[in-house]
């Protein structure tokens, strides 16, 4: 393993390790102040298409802003692990119910491959465990965010977080990593 894998890795186990350590209550009131930024910003108002990650564990939630996003008549779309890549499908508000989602291979709900395959999103809200205010980010390790930025066309990435996550300190790099635009934490939004 190189020196930075070794470095994000480390990274990665220690604030994984704190934001695990939050209660249930916590993540849901934190989140519901990254959430409103998010849903009152000039890039949320203005995108047409929202691609979203449904939340796993003490991740940032996201449920609020695929509702507003719904039932504002823009296009969503969640992501879905498809033969070592991801795609994003569009989901309606009878799909996101969650008996309309499944479990998928990294035990995230996906949606059912029933939708339409959603290739240009506007707004690409972005999970992560750990961001410096450059607009890196260390993601779980399996790149799937980095390579549908790169072969995509999305207009605005952002990433969604406690403010603990994130750092005074550049992360560490490596050519397969992709910078974010913004960063929502309980205070507001970031731009890099």
């Amino acid at each position: 393993m190189n020196s930075v894998a070794a470095e994000k890795n480390q990274l990665r186990e220690f604030m994984l390790y704190k934001r695990n350590r939050i209660s249930i209550r916590q993540a849901y009131e934190k989140s519901k102040r990254v959430q409103y930024n998010v849903v009152n910003s000039r890039q949320f108002l203005i995108a047409e298409t929202v691609g979203v990650y449904f939340p796993l564990g003490s991740e940032v939630r996201t449920e609020e802003i695929i509702r507003v996003a719904i039932s504002s008549g823009k296009k969503v779309a969640l992501p879905r692990v498809e033969s070592g890549g991801m795609k994003f499908y569009q989901i309606n508000d009878k799909a996101f119910k969650l008996d309309n989602l499944v479990i998928g291979r990294f035990g995230i709900r996906e949606p059912i491959k029933k939708g339409e395959e959603v290739v240009k999103i506007d707004l690409l809200i972005v999970p992560g465990i750990v961001f410096d205010s450059q607009g890196s980010r260390i993601g779980y390790g399996r790149g799937f965010f980095d390579r549908f930025i790169l072969g995509a066309e999305v207009s605005f990435s952002l990433g969604l977080a406690y403010q603990f996550q994130l750092v005074s300190y550049r992360l560490p790099q490596s050519n397969i990593d992709q910078k974010i635009d913004g960063l929502s934490i309980e205070t507001g939004i970031l731009y890099f």
